[in-house]
């Protein structure tokens, strides 16, 4: 079984998702881990100072990038880089993209294989909904639409809970056959070897649940831990 840690957001540049990335730090076992960060959804636009390689490397990872959309990039540097990875981090941006990327070049593939191998997932935004069934992004020209992710965590997930722009889930999510998972920036909602929890960051933020078996009605699971148990 693996491990998944599902961000809504936030900053890595000012200390509020420390506690949220040595959380990760530690679900690899390692005192060092190599954190592979891949930046499709921001279609690739990272750099050495990015905030969250720079955050890993705070507290001691060695970190990569995966560029998948640069000429270089075989199927065989793919294999490589995430079967190498201790951990692996998934930027934000556009989940279209990305998850159009990702089939294209066989990436689904090895991260799957990597989540079965104990590779311990994470990412936030975008980086966060790929792990679900489905996701909830405004990529289509600014409009939302819900995109298939990899179907690890059997939800439709919607980051960044605490704006209003991103509360039209609520709405949106009736009709579906399928439970919601809305999460605030700073909150994560995670998967351990088969057993769901949340983690907020040092600026807190809280995850919901939308039951399709109650007429989606909206739990607040950090106030009602206990639907964990019913996932």
């Amino acid at each position: 079984m693996g491990k998944i840690v599902a961000l809504g957001g936030g900053r890595f540049d000012n200390g509020e998702m420390d506690n949220v990335t040595e959380h990760i730090i530690s679900l690899t076992g390692k005192k060092a881990p190599l954190i592979l960060i891949i930046p499709t959804a921001s279609f690739d636009n990272m750099d050495e100072n990015d905030d969250v390689k720079l955050c890993f490397e705070k507290f001691g990872c060695s970190t990569d990038i995966l560029f998948l959309t640069h000429e270089n990039v075989t199927e065989d540097v793919i294999k490589e880089k995430i079967q190498k990875a201790d951990g692996i981090f998934v930027q934000g941006g556009n989940l279209k993209f990305l998850m159009d990327t990702w089939k294209t070049t066989g990436t689904d593939k090895y991260l799957l294989e990597a989540y079965e191998k104990g590779t311990v997932l994470s990412g936030a935004s975008s980086g966060a909904m790929c792990w679900f069934r489905e996701g909830y992004d405004d990529c289509i020209d600014g409009q939302f639409v819900f995109v298939k992710g990899l179907d690890i965590i059997p939800y439709i997930n919607c980051p960044h809970y605490q704006s209003e722009y991103w509360q039209t889930f609520e709405q949106a999510i009736i009709g579906k056959n399928i439970s919601g998972i809305a999460c605030d920036n700073g909150a994560g909602f995670c998967i351990n070897d088969g057993e769901y929890y949340t983690v907020a960051g040092n600026e807190d933020g809280d995850c919901y649940f939308y039951d399709v078996n109650n007429n989606f009605k909206k739990i607040n699971i950090n106030k009602n831990p206990e639907i964990l148990k019913t996932l």
